[in-house]
């Protein structure tokens, strides 16, 4: 009884703070097999190696499974091998549901898709496969629907992560043969696409990214701009950049992320158009 009371309270307090605790109480089977996103393999109660509590409002009156893909002909719809599958058996399955689907015994996900003869197919989400028609003599079932994915791994692939580094090298590489005259140029230009005071932290940003300006000099930055557009509108302060530089502010442009930024919505989206405008001509 102690301990559920400790729960209740703990609920309260988590609630008077503004969130939404749910407490994990109904299981859900962990299929020990693996379902082929390509070939199908069978599955049974048998391989039921563990279960997963949710909380019973993310669940409803239908049993849940989980079970493991394996292959690669749904990697279109987001089903990478070694993904759990979140499937909802006995669910009512509609054109465009990704389904577990019963092959004369055997098990497979695939896209329940009907064409415009009438037709009812299993369709993969890889070009590379063909889709399965529903045909007389074969004993196919729908077992249930998949309604979410427990990614395997949430590691980015290396060869895209060392291709981006590349790309922002060369990039740098550009950006350090420029003069600081023609940094100069660079910033008069953008100048016109500088609407208020603190959108010039976007242009100083892009400038130490690409290593032709340092990082904390703001009273630097300012007296070059003031120096070079005297006459501008919306010249900078080095106190209003310096409240700019927070967050995912103040890391590289290409880690500018909206729901962690000292701006959201359109500003956020100037912000950054005048943060990659300047790093383009940069590294032209």
């Amino acid at each position: 009884m102690k301990d559920y009371n400790d729960l209740k309270q703990a609920i309260s307090l988590l609630e008077k703070q503004g969130w939404n605790p749910m407490v994990c109480d109904t299981p859900i089977a962990v299929s020990s097999c693996s379902v082929k996103c390509g070939i199908p393999t069978e599955i049974g109660d048998e391989y039921i190696e563990d279960y997963w509590l949710l909380p019973k409002s993310m669940t409803n009156m239908h049993p849940e499974i989980m079970i493991r893909a394996n292959g690669n002909s749904m990697i279109d719809a987001g089903y990478e091998d070694g993904d759990l599958l979140r499937v909802r058996l006995g669910a009512s399955a509609s054109d465009g549901d990704n389904v577990l689907a019963c092959i004369d015994g055997q098990c497979t996900v695939k896209t329940l898709f009907t064409d415009e003869d009438g037709s009812r197919w299993l369709v993969p989400q890889n070009d590379d496969f063909d889709a399965i028609p529903f045909t007389e003599d074969m004993d196919i079932y729908i077992e249930g629907v998949v309604i979410g994915v427990e990614k395997a791994s949430v590691r980015a692939s290396s060869r895209k992560a060392l291709s981006a580094i590349r790309r922002t090298k060369n990039k740098l590489r550009s950006a350090r043969k420029l003069s600081s005259s023609q940094v100069d140029e660079l910033i008069i230009a953008i100048g016109n696409q500088v609407k208020h005071a603190r959108q010039w932290y976007a242009v100083m940003r892009a400038m130490v990214d690409a290593e032709v300006q340092k990082e904390y000099d703001y009273e630097g930055f300012c007296s070059r701009v003031r120096n070079l557009l005297p006459d501008h509108k919306h010249l900078p302060d080095t106190k209003e950049l310096q409240r700019m530089a927070v967050f995912s502010f103040a890391k590289p442009v290409a880690m500018w992320v909206e729901c962690d930024a000292p701006v959201t919505g359109k500003r956020f989206h100037d912000y950054m158009e005048i943060a990659l405008d300047m790093s383009s001509k940069l590294a032209c």
